[in-house]
């Protein structure tokens, strides 16, 4: 193994510049800002060695090309279909310095993709009626949390999962990412409440509480922190008690809480000359982690939970497919049927993060730019690393994609070139083409099911006797289009295989491909929400539907 020869400043110099590039190069796509110290390394910056870990099949000669184009130290993935992982490797390396190869049970920090086990804690939590979504949170926090640019608004847990709830990052005398950086943590209470220690006005939105998406990890930690509040438990222990252990994961927020630390993946990121500076989870021969524990009282879990599981792709993939199977892996269930179908549903659409984020569901991401298909789950970034967890819901197939660094090139969708290539080809062999076969829908005036999924209407459906008309989002969750709409004038765009339909309330209108056809069907407002003709609409964009 190559080192570069590198002085103690140096060596200092360069993991400034690494994080540097980890906060502005990749963190504004979808990962967290680092949020706890990490394990710094001993030794400098290490170039990447060739990888001998080739094994011969198509597959895999197509992937290690594809890492050798974007430079990639080592990932693990994992394929999942008719809830069973039907293919998982690993390729490269998961610790450079030692030339450890990376598999299927190597452990990873897995960033963002943390928000999903998150969210599954909370709505445990809301399945046993412990609250409401649009609850106010200040009611189980015991402090009112309030946007000051918009002091009559409640802030809801619904805002919280969906990314809407006006709260920031941001910070510069003080706010969230100041305080998670702080030597002496500081309560949540002294963060959001005016007059706290570390109470900034960055924090807020210019925008109203739900009228508009800003990715937050703070609403991540606002989310462990209720809770604890609401169980009377740690967040660590409660995501142990009622997540990790019951599915068989070996998993923990706390590096000192993995048995095997051999398995650890160090994550890196580019160094200044040509080879790659350990970021995360370098742990020196010899070393035994600390274990970190939180102080503070309970309801006060916001620093670190937005990003910090350390977990492999073959046990998230135990995750993965009790959310793929209405809560059940193994006859083990953590969740009701109809709460996992409430939080893939779609709750919110617009335009986040550049772009990337379209749809969302509870701290799910919905994305149709991957492997020719709908597919529902979340991603991660942060310390050089990218992750992956999506499935489809319709065909039950599902991969898990975990890359410890590379030099990431980013597409037109959000996601890195390595990310679409390696899930493109791993969908392509192992599943097929999507088969985008017939919706087949049942319709009630509260929510419709498709395809053996429940989706809730935010607002009740008009059963009429021309056609049924439900909310827009709903619509084109139900018939997996895209939507986007046009913030001046509020029309609505539903675009599927190549057509588009344009329309807007109360007009006639209906702008098909392009052209302008009248109809008799108009759509038109309740309560807020736009009300489409679902048989028209899906005639119109040619989306095959039968009604059951």
């Amino acid at each position: 193994m190559k080192y570069y020869n590198n002085s103690w400043f140096k060596m200092a110099i360069l993991l400034f510049l690494a994080q540097f590039m980890l906060i502005t190069t990749i963190t504004p796509m979808f990962g967290e800002k680092p949020d706890i110290v990490p394990h710094n390394p001993v030794s400098g910056e290490v170039a990447l060695s060739p990888h001998t870990n080739i094994l011969g099949g198509d597959l895999d000669a197509e992937i290690l090309t594809a890492m050798e184009q974007d430079q990639i130290v080592g990932l693990s993935a994992v394929f999942v279909k008719d809830g069973k992982v039907v293919w998982s490797k690993g390729y490269g390396f998961s610790d450079l310095e030692r030339e450890r190869p990376a598999g299927a049970d190597t452990i990873y920090r897995i960033a963002s993709l943390s928000k999903t086990v998150v969210a599954t804690a909370l709505m445990q939590l809301w399945e046993q009626g412990r609250f409401g979504l649009d609850d106010d949170i200040s009611d189980y926090l015991g402090f009112t949390v309030r946007n000051p640019n918009f002091p009559d608004d409640k802030i809801t847990f619904r805002m919280l999962l969906t990314h809407t709830s006006s709260i920031l990052d941001n910070g510069g005398k003080g706010g969230y990412n100041v305080a998670i950086n702080s030597a002496n943590t500081p309560l949540l209470q002294d963060i959001l409440s005016p007059g706290g220690s570390f109470n900034d006005s960055a924090t807020w939105a210019a925008y109203r509480p739900g009228a508009g998406f800003t990715y937050s990890n703070f609403g991540s930690g606002i989310i462990a922190s209720l809770v604890e509040k609401i169980s009377g438990e740690r967040f660590n222990d409660y995501c142990n008690d009622h997540i990790f252990r019951p599915l068989g994961m070996e998993a923990s927020y706390d590096l000192a809480g993995i048995a095997q630390l051999d398995r650890v993946a160090v994550l890196y990121t580019p160094g200044s000359e040509g080879g790659f500076v350990p970021a995360c989870d370098y742990i020196a021969d010899g070393e035994v982690p600390k274990t970190q524990e939180n102080t503070l009282p309970l309801g006060n879990a916001y620093k670190g939970t937005a990003g910090g599981i350390r977990t492999s792709a073959a046990d998230l993939a135990k995750f993965m497919i009790a959310h793929m199977n209405g809560g059940v892996y193994e006859n083990v269930r953590i969740l009701n049927p109809v709460t996992v179908d409430l939080m893939q549903q779609m709750q919110w659409f617009g335009s986040g993060l550049e772009g990337f984020y379209k749809q969302k569901g509870l701290n799910f991401h919905i994305t149709d730019s991957l492997a020719g298909r709908r597919l529902t789950g979340h991603a991660g970034q942060s310390y050089g690393l990218i992750s992956d967890m999506y499935f489809d819901r319709d065909e039950n197939s599902g991969v898990i994609l975990i890359i410890n660094g590379g030099h990431y090139r980013y597409t037109e969708s959000g996601f890195t070139s390595i990310e679409e290539t390696i899930i493109n080809k791993l969908y392509n062999q192992l599943a097929g083409p999507a088969k985008n076969g017939a919706r087949r829908i049942s319709v009630n005036i509260d929510y419709l099911t498709v395809n053996g999924r429940k989706v809730v209407y935010p607002v009740t459906a008009d059963i009429k006797t021309s056609d049924t008309f439900i909310p827009a989002i709903s619509l084109t969750d139900a018939l997996e289009t895209t939507i986007e709409q046009d913030q001046t004038t509020g029309a609505v765009t539903l675009m599927y295989a190549g057509k588009t339909v344009r329309v807007s309330a109360g007009k006639a209108e209906f702008l098909v491909n392009g052209q302008t056809v009248y109809q008799e069907i108009i759509p038109y407002d309740k309560g807020g929400y736009l009300m489409l003709p679902l048989g028209r609409i899906a005639e119109l964009l040619g989306v095959e539907m039968v009604y059951q």
